[in-house]
């Protein structure tokens, strides 16, 4: 048999054998768990926006009865505007009777711009336009940086 002479092995050429790396185990391993992780996060995710949405459908419903709440309470206000029906509840809720001597006070201070009723109850006032100012205040507003 002839001997097949080997080539001098040249300093900068790689060499042709096993290659270092992660052993197939170790490998399996970790694509394992990263796929585990990942089916965790998605179960929490989901567990998480389905606990975020019974909290949401808890806090409508809530919003739903204090509304309803709110409008008892205006039909309530609109009842008590009557005179004839304030006194009746003072006399039979509250036990008030009707004074025996009557006491007239002044008072100085003026109504309340506001009525503290709500809107649809109230007529609002139209508010009067604004004042358009002087030519070089027009003129300021319209340059960027002066308004």
């Amino acid at each position: 048999m002839a001997a097949v002479p080997r080539a001098a092995a040249h300093p900068g050429a790689r060499t042709v054998g096993p290659s270092v790396g992660i052993p197939a185990a170790l490998f399996g391993a970790l694509v394992l768990i990263a796929v585990t992780a990942t089916g965790l996060l998605q179960v929490l995710q989901t567990t998480r926006t389905t606990n975020i949405g019974y909290e949401l459908r808890a806090l409508e419903a809530e919003r739903a009865t204090l509304a309803a709440e709110v409008r008892l309470l205006e039909a309530d206000i609109a009842t008590m505007s009557r005179i004839d029906e304030v006194r009746r509840r003072a006399i039979e809720s509250l036990g008030m009777v009707e004074p025996e001597q009557t006491l007239y006070i002044a008072v100085i201070e003026p109504a309340p711009a506001v009525i503290p009723l709500p809107e649809r109850y109230v007529s609002l006032k139209e508010q009067p336009a604004p004042d358009a100012g002087t030519w070089w205040e027009q003129l300021l507003s319209r340059l960027p940086g002066f308004n």
